[in-house]
């Protein structure tokens, strides 16, 4: 079966012809109609005459527009008045009923005509608009992956100049600082790069796909901090699908690198095998980012309050860079021990509609 796009193709294709040769298009399709009419004479009433004459007209305006519509409604009126009403092969009717049935075919079959070409007027506009829009679209996705790897770009620049004077600074307190502002960079820098490539939402550019995004930079993470090849630690993430607006993207991808960094550098000491797992799900009208792992646990002063969990708040730089992020986010912060008072569990809790919109 002919698809609706090829369809309109075919009448894109057919309506570009020149009018020498629609003019006798239009015509052989109001002799084929009247062909058939007499082909089935013993079929068709005998008295209905315009019935094939119209389908010539819905034919002929629909290929060749209004100008094929009117021309084969006006050959068709001529052939029946010159034909099939009495007297026959005369430019005069006699009864003036038929004359009137024939005015009133003139009437429909110019209706016919003028509505079919307003219909396909309508769509091309329509779809001239749908291309602009296409375009529009494109150019959209193609300045925001630009801004992203400028962002990028810009952000890995800032971490070489913040390393080269943390090599230079005077004091170890300077060098530390400056270390770990680079690695904050750092962190920002891998969140964009990761939006830039292929976390994108496929039908909106400034949303993200969670779980190509969680996962995506919890594997960049892993490969990161691996050392020699081969790192005693699994790495694992589990994240389900669901849309998110750039802004709080990377706000989710910093509080990931924070605590997924934490994790691999110092709740393993001494080559310790272990594990650190990343789940990303919405419950109920939250998402929750959690990120477990069963190192050697979390000390008092970075540890937060948390439901069921009756610890001191947190007053280190990380502990509070983190929270102001889950306060970004309208959510909330919590960092404590594991199942069974094993490890770390951290969790990242925010409403899953965003500032002022619906809810995903």
């Amino acid at each position: 079966m002919i698809s609706f796009p090829a369809f309109m193709a075919t009448i894109g294709r057919a309506q570009a012809l020149p009018r020498w040769m629609r003019y006798p298009l239009t015509a052989l399709l109001v002799a084929a109609a009247f062909g058939l009419r007499y082909a089935l004479g013993d079929v068709l009433p005998e008295r209905n005459v315009y019935l094939l004459p119209v389908l010539s007209v819905l034919l002929a305006a629909t290929l060749f527009g209004r100008d094929g519509g009117l021309g084969a409604t006006l050959l068709s009126a001529v052939v029946i008045g010159w034909t099939y009403l009495p007297p026959y092969y005369s430019p005069w009717i006699a009864d003036p009923k038929q004359a009137a049935a024939l005015l009133l075919f003139v009437m429909i079959g110019g209706f016919i005509s003028l509505v079919i070409d307003g219909f396909q007027a309508a769509l091309r506009r329509l779809k001239d608009a749908h291309a602009a829009l296409a375009r529009t679209d494109s150019q959209r996705r193609l300045l925001l992956r630009e801004f992203r790897h400028r962002t990028r770009n810009d952000l890995q620049s800032l971490v070489a100049l913040l390393l080269l004077r943390a090599r230079a600074a005077p004091s170890p307190a300077a060098q530390d600082g400056l270390r770990e502002a680079a690695e904050h960079a750092r962190a920002l820098a891998r969140v964009h790069t990761l939006l830039a490539q292929e976390a994108i939402h496929e039908d909106d550019p400034t949303l993200v796909d969670s779980r190509v995004f969680v996962e995506g930079l919890a594997t960049e993470l892993g490969r990161t901090h691996a050392v020699d090849g081969l790192r005693p630690v699994a790495l694992t993430a589990t994240a389900e699908s669901h849309p998110l607006d750039s802004e709080r993207a990377i706000l989710v991808g910093l509080v990931l690198n924070e605590c997924v960094t934490n994790a691999l550098k110092y709740a393993f000491p001494d080559e310790r095998p272990g594990r650190v797992q990343v789940v990303f799900i919405r419950a109920g009208a939250d998402f929750v980012l959690s990120i477990d792992d069963d190192g050697t646990g979390t000390p008092p002063e970075d540890q937060t309050g948390a439901p069921n969990r009756a610890r001191p708040l947190g007053t280190g730089l990380g502990t509070r860079l983190l929270r102001g992020m889950a306060a970004q986010l309208r959510g909330s912060f919590s960092r404590g021990p594991g199942e069974d008072g094993n490890g770390t569990h951290a969790e990242l809790r925010f409403p899953a509609a965003g500032p002022g919109g619906p809810r995903p």
